[in-house]
Order: structure tokens, then C-alpha cells, then sequence
């Protein structure tokens, strides 16, 4: 009898946790908009664009996040001491059915990408793969953006060195 009571309360459970599909779904997507609205607010910082060929500026940049639900966009723009300036736009999204994200990376001086990837931690690393409407498509890269304790670092690397370009950036919270 005891067995048969025993059965009785797994089956109910198990049948329970049928009825509620999104139970530990909820639980993987709470934490994954908890993670893209600890990239909301304003940044601010400095980092380092390296050409191909060697040569690096320096830059002093500003970003935007704004989240909302499974949405994240970073609105930025860097500049130079010279002259050089430009706008960076990446949107993201969490997609809860595969876990994994993407977006695109879209640049002011003509570079587009698609991105995808995923999270480990405070770190989202993403597949950087320029598209047809990039001026000056360069090989496949990286990007990562870390959540760090007093703000967001970004990073972008090549696949290929030599080839495209890299960026570092370390943005603070305002």
C-alpha cells in the first residue's frame, strides 16, 4: 500500500511539473533578464581601436543600455583625439527556446554584423560576422561584453590576425 501511495504522489508530481512547462523556463529567463538589466543605464570610459596593420587610437567613449524584457540595446559613440568619430548601435535578444542570443552591430562609419551567442556568467560572448552592407567587411571576430563590478567591458577580436580590427573597451557606470 505504502508503494502504491509512494507511485501515486511521483506520478502527481510528475504531473504537476507538465502542467507548469515554463516552471524552470522561467527560472533560466529571470536570470538572463536579470543579467541584461545589469547592462542598463550609462557608461562611460576609455579604450583602444587597432587597425590590421598595427596602428591604434585611443578613445574616449559613451554608452546607453536600455533593456526591456528579452531586449537589450547599447547605443555608444566613440571618438578620437583627432577627428575621428563614430555611433555604435547593437541590439540583442535572448531567445528562451534555444538559450542563445542575437542581434545585430551596426557602426556609423559602415560596419554591420550579425550577432549570436551565449552567456557563461557575466560574460556574453557572440559571434561577430559581418554582412554584405558592412563598406569594408573584415573576417569573422568575436565580441564579448562582460559585466564587471563597477561597469561593462567590451572587446572585439578577429579571427584572423592581422586582419580587421580589434577594440577594447572599459566603460564605468555614470
Amino acid at each position: 500500500m505504502a508503494g502504491h501511495r509512494m507511485a501515486t504522489a511521483l506520478t502527481a508530481t510528475a504531473l504537476l511539473m507538465l502542467a507548469q512547462p515554463g516552471a524552470t523556463q522561467q527560472g533560466a529567463d529571470s536570470g538572463e533578464t536579470s543579467f541584461l538589466s545589469s547592462l542598463e543605464g550609462r557608461f562611460s570610459g576609455n579604450g583602444t581601436l587597432q587597425n590590421a596593420g598595427g596602428s591604434s587610437r585611443a578613445l574616449k567613449c559613451q554608452f546607453n543600455g536600455d533593456q526591456e524584457g528579452a531586449r537589450l540595446s547599447l547605443d555608444g559613440s566613440c571618438s578620437t583625439a583627432a577627428i575621428f568619430s563614430a555611433t555604435i548601435r547593437i541590439e540583442l535578444r535572448h531567445d528562451s527556446k534555444t538559450g542563445r542570443y542575437a542581434g545585430t552591430f551596426k557602426e556609423s562609419t559602415g560596419t554591420v554584423a550579425r550577432l549570436s551567442g551565449s552567456r557563461q556568467g557575466q560574460r556574453l560572448t557572440l559571434a561577430f560576422n559581418e554582412t554584405a552592407e558592412s563598406v569594408r567587411p573584415n573576417p569573422p571576430a568575436t565580441l564579448t561584453i562582460s559585466r564587471q563590478q563597477s561597469g561593462v567591458a567590451l572587446t572585439l577580436r578577429g579571427s584572423q590576425p592581422g586582419k580587421g580590427q580589434n577594440l577594447d573597451l572599459s566603460l564605468r557606470e555614470n
